[in-house]
């Protein structure tokens, strides 16, 4: 038996309100030309038009499908949601702003969206959001929103947006970072279905192994950790709740209309939960690139910082340091097989530093020792310049051999950084930001 928001993540059969048939500018646009992409079955709802942008229109929906988008102006969505469920949509999507966060009136009208929805057993998505994206597989996929270019690259990672702006800031870090990703959905003001719901969909997701939320305020914060906390023994789940602050709070309820809380209600909260809470957007990707490339395997926090490049290796040791992670000095057999193969002057104790003055071949016994260290639980590897082939390829080849997890900073390094991510390695733009994305990684 499926699930009640299948209809939102692998729909089949679509119907688009708000498209012109005669400024293709339009915000509905978009959305219609986003959605025949791969979906077989679309049909535009349109008072006169008979087709708009080649896709066939009728002025009341005729025909059951499984989700409704809906780009009108708040005035005309209480209709088209009204039209959507009685013509048999199982889930409507309003993309459209003036509800709930727009004040008394915007939400008088958005509970009446709900209701309206409910009486016909439809669930609600938005209002006050940007839409879905989601892989259906076979190089197909689903994008029901305003989003004209979303990055392609099928892999693990969900996320689940209640701002739509940042559901942005996501396509677009997937996409410069290389990593892959199966689900996205901005969720808005989220009257019906919210992020907890999602959360569980995704839970049971065969194609999502690492969850993302970012969230202003949560409608039931007990629902949240309970769900959660079923969900976080099998897949991570990392959160960044923005409205902290007064300002932010502020911000927050006349963006959503969320009512922010607790920051410190909420950090208990995600603590019983097992998610990782982060404070800030750079954060927040970091631990995603980290969880979604290589294996997302938890683990322990001792690590060794494998460098060449001493001042940014001592940067990534103090980064540990704040992050809870220690750094315990190698075993002296595994220090003394170093010792062979490194310069006399090289520290190793931990950060080990080979320097660029290490001998090529020296490399692949050194880092296999590293590695080897049964006082490691993973590695941070740290380069600035030493373009060395031997050097990546021996990191890759510990990684293959131990499946230790690995994270990397490296800097004017191409030949390097190629071996590196060839072998599942994520790379990171400081060697901070290698540490903090190792530290997503640990069970707590």
């Amino acid at each position: 038996m499926g699930h009640e928001l299948d209809p939102l993540f692998t729909p089949r059969s679509v119907a688009v309100y708000g498209a012109s048939a005669t400024d293709p500018g339009k915000l509905g646009n978009t959305l219609l030309a986003n959605v025949t992409t791969d979906v077989d079955s679309v049909v535009c709802v349109h008072p006169s038009a008979a087709t708009v942008d080649g896709t066939p229109a009728v002025p009341s929906l005729d025909r059951t499908v499984d989700l409704a988008l809906v780009s009108v102006p708040a005035r005309a969505a209480e209709w088209a949601v009204r039209d959507a469920v009685a013509g048999g949509a199982k889930i409507v999507i309003v993309l459209s702003s003036g509800f709930g966060e727009a004040g008394p009136g915007g939400q008088a009208l958005q509970d009446r969206l709900v209701t309206v929805a409910r009486a016909h057993g439809a669930r609600l998505v938005g209002p006050n959001c940007m839409g879905v994206v989601s892989h259906l597989g076979e190089g197909r996929w689903f994008n029901g929103s305003y989003f004209w270019s979303v990055p392609r690259h099928p892999g693990p990672l969900s996320f689940i947006s209640q701002s739509g702006a940042f559901g942005g800031m996501f396509l677009s870090e997937v996409r410069r970072r290389g990593i892959g990703f199966a689900r996205f959905v901005s969720l808005g003001n989220s009257p019906d279905v919210d992020v907890t719901e999602a959360l569980g969909w995704l839970a049971a997701d065969p194609r999502t192994t690492v969850i993302g939320v970012f969230t202003e305020g949560l409608r039931d914060g007990r629902a949240f950790v309970e769900a959660a906390r079923g969900i976080t023994a099998v897949k991570p789940v990392v959160v960044l709740k923005g409205g902290r602050g007064t300002a932010g709070a502020r911000a927050a309820a006349g963006h959503t209309g969320a009512l922010a809380g607790s920051a410190r209600a909420y950090r208990a909260g995600f603590d019983r939960a097992g998610v990782t809470a982060v404070e800030e957007s750079a954060e927040f990707f970091d631990a995603l690139t980290a969880l979604a490339s290589g294996t997302s395997t938890r683990q322990g926090g001792r690590i060794a910082v494998l460098t060449v490049s001493g001042g940014p290796g001592v940067l990534a040791a103090d980064a540990a340091e704040r992050c809870g992670l220690s750094l315990p000095p190698l075993s002296a057999d595994r220090l003394a097989a170093i010792r062979k193969v490194a310069p006399a002057f090289a520290a190793i104790a931990n950060p080990v530093d080979l320097t660029p003055q290490c001998p090529p071949s020296g490399f692949a016994p050194a880092v296999a020792e590293v590695y080897a260290d049964d006082g490691v639980d993973g590695v941070v590897v740290v380069n600035c310049g030493l373009d060395v082939p031997e050097f990546g390829a021996a990191v890759a080849e510990a990684y293959a051999a131990t499946g230790k997890a690995t994270t990397a900073f490296l800097l004017d390094v191409p030949r390097v950084r190629e071996s590196v991510e060839r072998a599942g390695i994520p790379c990171f733009d400081s060697p901070e930001a290698a540490v903090r994305g190792f530290a997503a990684k640990v069970v707590r």
